[in-house]
């Protein structure tokens, strides 16, 4: 059993990454606390919360949408100037208890292949913003999920910044209707008439796909759908939000 030898709840992002620079301690951050368990703490001495930064909250700014990463995700749900497809998909994130502890900041990072929240956000053309000792960057949501362990590496996520604009639309196959989906392909046109298409279950994260690229993924298999499966669901899936949308 993983033992935490010490637990920090710093009140700002200074003295938070402060705590994470520390050399020859490995140390973790602690967001909303749902994606930690002990395969994750493995190998971790100590604990950083960041419930007191105060990186919580939505807010416009210009053309986008911008959210703290300790947003709640039932706070997003609850929002409504969120793009409804980001609030259905927060929604499906898992069950009220979770909704109301869960941040968002804490979804990116865990990167679930299945999470159509992140499937959203890709076609919002989310960025999301990290701070380290060095400095503040902001990088594509594509890009972040491409290397999420080198992309947060020494920083903590502070916001996603989103765009609003355009018409969207999903599909998915799953067992139940309350299940995490087999595969979903997210879709949004945006109103200079780009399509940005996203999908979940057919790689190691959620990725942007072009609309004719779903035949020739290699989707991973699992005991609910062989890699087969998975591919022709995702050309299914794909043409139908494309038909949709356009």
């Amino acid at each position: 059993m993983t033992r935490i030898k010490s637990y920090h709840r710093p009140e700002t992002v200074e003295a938070a990454l402060d705590l994470l620079a520390r050399p020859g301690i490995a140390t973790a951050v602690l967001a909303g606390g749902t994606q930690l368990n002990a395969r994750k703490l493995e190998g971790v001495d100590e604990v950083v919360d960041l419930q007191a930064v105060g990186l919580d909250g939505i807010h416009r700014a210009g053309d986008r949408l911008l959210v703290g990463a300790m947003t709640r995700l039932q706070a997003i749900v609850e929002a409504e100037e969120v793009p409804a497809l980001v609030r259905e998909t927060a929604h499906r994130e898992g069950p009220n208890t979770f909704r109301n502890q869960g941040a968002l900041g804490g979804v990116i990072v865990d990167a679930d292949p299945e999470s159509e929240l992140l499937a959203a956000l890709l076609v919002c053309e989310a960025g999301v913003t990290v701070q380290t000792l060095a400095g503040t960057s902001t990088m594509p949501l594509s890009d972040f999920l491409a290397d999420v362990t080198g992309s947060v590496e020494g920083g903590i996520i502070t916001e996603i910044s989103l765009a609003t604009d355009g018409e969207t639309a999903s599909e998915r196959v799953a067992r139940t209707p309350a299940d995490k989906p087999i595969v979903a392909a997210v879709g949004r046109k945006t109103a200079d008439g780009r399509v940005l298409l996203a999908l979940c279950g057919v790689a190691d994260t959620p990725i942007l796909v072009e609309p004719d690229q779903p035949a020739s993924l290699d989707p991973p298999a699992d005991f609910r759908g062989s890699s087969e499966y998975r591919r022709e669901m995702a050309v299914v899936l794909s043409e139908r939000v494309v038909a949709h949308l356009n």
